[in-house]
């Protein structure tokens, strides 16, 4: 190796640790004003516990929110960097490359001790466990709020925990995990360690199934794909400081991907399974990767994915057996479901609807239209897939459109999963669209917060989350899809 080369190696590996040291600090203001703007206006009462943090003040929540979005958007700007350098060539030197790949992992442990503070889902995970640990306890017969009675809210209060959650709309496999979390630590901070440090072994197991994807079907983006995932500030502020359970689904598809692509339908399709059983997304993808199986490999696909199914079938039925209470087991993820109006296009076409019909018929009204025109969209992209390549860009378009046009809510973790399909296929149109995705995801995310602590109406939180979150990275979705299109158009004339 050359001293030209040798010095090109040092400098890149500089610039990658300054990024990863300058990244650590920023987290470190997020986590902190995160922390500061929960005790701010912190003032709830749960089971006769009343849990108080600073008197709400508004000229603190502004230097507050301050250091928040300044560190945020200087996160999103080392990110981007790191990006353009490895999309240049600049990470092809062993140490820049190892740097950048445990930078994020560090992240990640240093987050997994500390407490959620934007959400309360982790908290509400050990209340279903401690429903689930109870003699006859079912989450999907009793409503996580129904703890907020009992003297176990008491231990919940002070992690900022309320009683506002109904059934369950989880899977049963994640329904098992949450229960025996509980049983296993008996308390709340020993099973909010417990479930995070899962999280995160799942979300670096995400990382690390990236990288074998595109090891197989595109080797020249494997270094960026994993990196476009794993220095994503969504996936490490939401998975493990805030311990969302999402990257246990992803880690499910993704292992179910990989097997697909592999040519191995059995295995694959009870990895599917699996990531159903934790949350029910991945049901929407299983159209394409049937779609791919059967095109790629016709001699043995057919009784190899009836095996597949057969054995997720059998799994399905021994998960849910004992939490099964007829359809209702489904009524959390029903009651999720019901569409609200917001400036979204589901909320925008159910208040359309809302004029004409009544409130629960224009409900049902557009369940049925968002319903039928993603499996049109579905079956159109399913059908196009070809081959390895076409079935992970099939899957990260359904991903998005399924955030940003057909789910009737959102939160800022939903950006996770289009974010990891994305990274699979890192395209000038999908990708920025991913990644303004995640940047509106973090620019929302106090917005609970606020509400919660009596700073803004729910109702104002409420459209300004859907607004930012969802209909601004949609807006740049389609701008980027046109002029891609006018390109294609303009070449061809």
């Amino acid at each position: 190796m050359s001293e030209g080369t040798q010095a090109d190696g040092r400098r890149d590996a500089l610039r990658v640790a300054c990024i990863g040291l300058a990244s650590a600090a920023l987290y470190l203001v997020v986590y902190a004003t995160q922390w500061m703007m929960f005790r701010n206006g912190l003032d709830q009462r749960v089971a006769g516990t009343l849990v108080r943090g600073e008197t709400a003040d508004i000229p603190r929540l502004l230097l507050q929110s301050a250091g928040y979005y300044g560190a945020t958007l200087l996160l999103f700007v080392l990110y981007l960097w790191l990006l353009f350098l490895c999309r240049g060539g600049s990470l092809r030197d062993g140490r820049a490359r190892t740097l950048a790949l445990v930078f994020p992992i560090l992240f990640n442990l240093g987050l997994l001790f500390g407490h959620p503070f934007q959400s309360i889902d982790a908290l509400t995970y050990v209340a279903h466990g401690y429903i689930g640990d109870l003699p006859g306890g079912n989450p999907y017969a009793t409503a996580a709020s129904w703890v907020g009675h009992t003297s176990f809210a008491r231990q919940l209060a002070p992690f900022g925990w309320l009683p506002v959650h109904g059934l369950t709309p989880y899977g049963p496999l994640w329904t098992y995990f949450e229960i025996a979390a509980f049983k296993l630590t008996g308390g709340v901070s020993g099973a909010l360690l417990l479930i995070k440090t899962v999280v995160v072994a799942a979300s670096l197991g995400c990382a690390a199934l990236i990288w074998k994807i595109l090891g197989r079907v595109r080797p020249e983006d494997q270094l960026l794909g994993t990196l476009v995932y794993l220095w994503n500030p969504v996936i490490v502020v939401e998975f493990a400081a805030e311990g969302h359970n999402d990257a246990l689904m992803i880690v499910c598809l993704l292992a179910s991907l990989a097997l697909c692509v592999r040519g191995r339908p059995a295995p694959s399709m009870v990895a599917s399974v699996l990531g159903v059983l934790v949350k029910y997304v991945p049901a929407i993808f299983l159209p394409a990767q049937l779609g791919y199986l059967l095109r790629t490999q016709r001699s043995r696909s057919a009784l190899y994915l009836v095996l597949g199914f057969l054995i997720g079938g059998a799994l399905a039925l021994a998960f849910f057996e004992p939490f099964w209470v007829g359809l209702h087991t489904f009524e959390g993820v029903r009651l999720q479901g019901q569409p609200l109006s917001s400036p979204s296009p589901s909320g925008s076409l159910y208040r359309s609807l809302s004029g004409i019909y009544p409130s629960g018929e224009a409900a049902g009204i557009t369940l049925r239209i968002l319903a039928g025109a993603f499996a049109v969209f579905v079956g159109i992209t399913s059908l196009r897939v070809r081959d390895a390549a076409g079935l992970l860009d099939a899957c990260a378009s359904i991903a998005l459109v399924y955030v940003l046009v057909v789910s009737t809510h959102y939160w800022p973790w939903y950006a996770s999963l289009p974010l990891a399909l994305v990274a699979l296929r890192p395209g000038w149109v999908l990708l920025p669209s991913a990644l303004a995705l995640t940047l509106c995801a973090r620019l929302v995310a106090p917005l609970n917060t606020l509400f919660t602590n009596g700073f803004i109406d729910p109702g104002f939180s409420f459209d300004l989350k859907m607004a930012v979150g969802v209909t601004v990275p949609l807006a740049i979705l389609l701008l980027l899809s046109l002029l891609r299109w006018l390109t294609r158009h303009t070449a061809k004339e």
